[in-house]
C-alpha cells in the first residue's frame, strides 16, 4: 500500500540487513502498519493497541534507536492530521543515544529549518523544499506520489505558514480519497477558520457535519 511507503521505510532504516529477518522485525512492521492505518482512519483504540505491540517487539532488543525510531515514526503519522503535540516518546529515548537520520527528521517534523540538512531527507520531499513561491509549494505537494508524505508536506507548511487554500484542499482531497477521518477532520475545521465564503463555509460545515459522528467512541 503507497501510503505506508515513508512508514515502512523509516522502519526499515532502523533495523539491520541481513539473509533472515528476525521475527521482532517483521511484528515490529506488521504491528505499525496497522497502527498507521488505524490511526489515520480515526479509531484510536486499535491504533494504541497495535503501537504498544510494536513497541513491545522492539523492546525485546533492548535497542534504544529501534525504539526510538518507532516514536518518531508514530510522531510523524499524528502530524499528518495536523497533530503537533510534543514528541516526547522520541525525545526522551534521543537523549541517550539518536541516529542522525532520525534526528535531522525529527527536526523536519517539528519545523527546525535552522539545523535542518534537507539532504538527508526523503527524495519526494526535495522539490517542495525547494519551491519559493505559493504556486511551486502546491504543485510540489500535489507531486507527491505517497499521500501520508503529501499529508506529512502540506502539515509542515502549515506550521511555517506556508500555505493557502489550495493547499488546504490538496490535504482535504488526499485525506478523503483514503478515506482517512483523522485528519479529513482536522483540515476541514482548518480550512472553516480560513473561509469567508457563506456558500463554501456551509458545504464545509456540512461535511464536518456528516464526518464527525463517525470518529466518536473509537
Amino acid at each position: 500500500m503507497k501510503f505506508l511507503l515513508i512508514t515502512l521505510t523509516l522502519l526499515l532504516s532502523a533495523c539491520s540487513s541481513g539473509p533472515t529477518v528476525p521475527d521482532w522485525q517483521i511484528d515490529t512492521q506488521t504491528a505499525m502498519a496497522r497502527y498507521t492505518q488505524h490511526y489515520l482512519e480515526g479509531r484510536s483504540k486499535l491504533a494504541l493497541a497495535s503501537f504498544e505491540k510494536a513497541r513491545n517487539a522492539s523492546a525485546a532488543t533492548a535497542n534504544i534507536n529501534a525504539v526510538a525510531h518507532l516514536e518518531l515514526v508514530k510522531c510523524g503519522v499524528a502530524i499528518a492530521a495536523l497533530d503537533t503535540s510534543p514528541c516526547t516518546g522520541y525525545t526522551i529515548l534521543a537523549q541517550h543515544n539518536s541516529d542522525a537520520t532520525d534526528a535531522n527528521y525529527y527536526r523536519f517534523l517539528t519545523g527546525d529549518n535552522q539545523h535542518l540538512d534537507k539532504t538527508l531527507l526523503p527524495s519526494q520531499y526535495q522539490p517542495w523544499l525547494q519551491a519559493q513561491t505559493m504556486n511551486d509549494i502546491n504543485t510540489a505537494i500535489g507531486q507527491i506520489a505517497d499521500p501520508l508524505s503529501r499529508l506529512v508536506a502540506v502539515s509542515i507548511s502549515y506550521i511555517h505558514q506556508k500555505y493557502d487554500a489550495k493547499t488546504l484542499q490538496i490535504a482535504i482531497d488526499t485525506a478523503s480519497a483514503q478515506g482517512w477521518r483523522r485528519p479529513l477532520l482536522a483540515y476541514l475545521r482548518l480550512q472553516e477558520k480560513n473561509t469567508q465564503d457563506p456558500l463554501l463555509l456551509q458545504q464545509i460545515r456540512t461535511r464536518i457535519e456528516l464526518l464527525a459522528p463517525s470518529l466518536k467512541n473509537q
